[in-house]
């Protein structure tokens, strides 16, 4: 049965959800996007086929929303957190959307401990996002819901404020870890240019696309990619 639980980064209370059971020597730890809440996958975490947890960055779900802290290096400080918290091992580390960007950075200062990694729609980097593409992030909606009610606004906009453009390819690229990186049929974040350049910096990754999922590779399937990241994650430790 999943579990909700907490620990403390600072003065920043971090909510992940944990599936408990066997972590097989190495669990997995799952950043997902922007706009979404460990809640939002509470029924597919059994499919990772072991223990995993999901995190709720600060400022999104369940976590607290601090005056301070949104930079990426912070803000990757929160992964550390529950990793500690759940482990004192190496994990799996799965990301989708924009929490690649943050899981990344926890990944690369820490690669002793990463065993694999997963990315679901998104590439190795750091992004800045206009004030009007923030703007219209915020005001959306994501999975039925209005962004507004997933996460603190005025956290939304320190972190979008916070960041700067920046490569995590060729770091990630020297360590040869174990990678699957998934696409959506849009291509929109991870088009052409970017899919050549996961071929040619990671020769022996997994590269999956889903081409009847938008950037939500959540749909239409919501189990295909836990799957696919437990098959990977079972062939990483082999």
């Amino acid at each position: 049965m999943t579990d909700s639980r907490f620990t403390h980064n600072g003065d920043a209370r971090i909510h992940y959800l944990d599936s408990g059971g066997d972590d097989r020597g190495a669990p997995v730890v799952f950043v997902p996007g922007m706009t979404c809440i460990a809640d939002d996958y509470t029924e597919v975490l059994p499919l990772f086929g072991r223990r995993t947890v999901v995190i709720d960055l600060r400022g999104h779900g369940r976590s607290s929303a601090p005056v301070t802290g949104y930079d990426a290096a912070t803000l990757s400080t929160d992964v550390g957190a529950v990793v500690d918290a759940v482990t004192d091992g190496p994990v799996h580390v799965v990301t989708f959307s924009r929490g690649t960007t943050y899981a990344l950075t926890w990944a690369v200062e820490n690669f002793e401990r990463v065993r694999s990694v997963a990315i679901g729609d998104y590439v190795p980097e750091e992004k800045v996002l206009t004030p009007e593409m923030s703007r219209r992030l915020l005001d959306g909606r994501w999975r039925g819901t209005p962004v507004t009610e997933r996460l603190d606004v005025d956290a939304a906009n320190k972190t979008f404020r916070a960041a700067r453009e920046r490569s995590m390819w060729g770091r990630l690229a020297q360590q040869r870890l174990p990678l699957l990186v998934v696409r959506c049929g849009e291509r929109f974040l991870v088009g052409e240019p970017q899919w050549t350049r996961y071929q040619e910096l990671f020769p022996h990754a997994r590269l999956v696309e889903f081409p009847d999922s938008p950037h939500d590779i959540f749909r239409p399937d919501r189990a295909r990619f836990p799957r696919l990241v437990a098959e990977h994650v079972d062939r990483a430790d082999e």
